[in-house]
């Protein structure tokens, strides 16, 4: 899977219930490769509040961003992590992807700067 930085990403989560959970908490947290967090939020981060499932419930949840990272290589791919709160699950991951453009950039955020020549002496 491939990402383009700049671009609008939406990670869907879809979480059936085994037991009954009276709040429950879903979230996402992205990583690079070599584990570092780079961004996470959840539902109760978000304000929205889920409310009592049942077992055998399922939720279906869409988490949308603009996504202002880095290009990345084979070398340093990212992983999104699914965690679940309030329930027995814990942080599980998920899916490895890789973030594209057209130009490199180092580091971790693409803040897509641009510089000019303010003067020459």
């Amino acid at each position: 899977m491939v990402w383009r930085s700049g671009e609008r990403a939406v990670v869907r989560v879809a979480v059936r219930f085994r037991d009954a959970v009276a709040d429950p908490v879903v979230g996402i947290m992205i990583r690079t490769r070599i584990g570092l967090n780079v961004y996470g939020t959840n539902t109760e981060l978000e304000q929205l509040k889920l409310g009592p499932c049942m077992a055998g419930n399922t939720l279906e949840l869409a988490f949308a961003f603009w996504c202002e990272l880095c290009p990345g290589s084979t070398r340093s791919r990212w992983r999104r992590t699914i965690p679940m709160a309030s329930g027995t699950i814990g942080w599980k991951d998920a899916v490895a992807f890789t973030v594209s453009d057209s130009r490199y950039t180092a580091g971790v955020a693409n803040l897509h700067a641009q510089v000019s020549l303010l003067g020459r002496s």
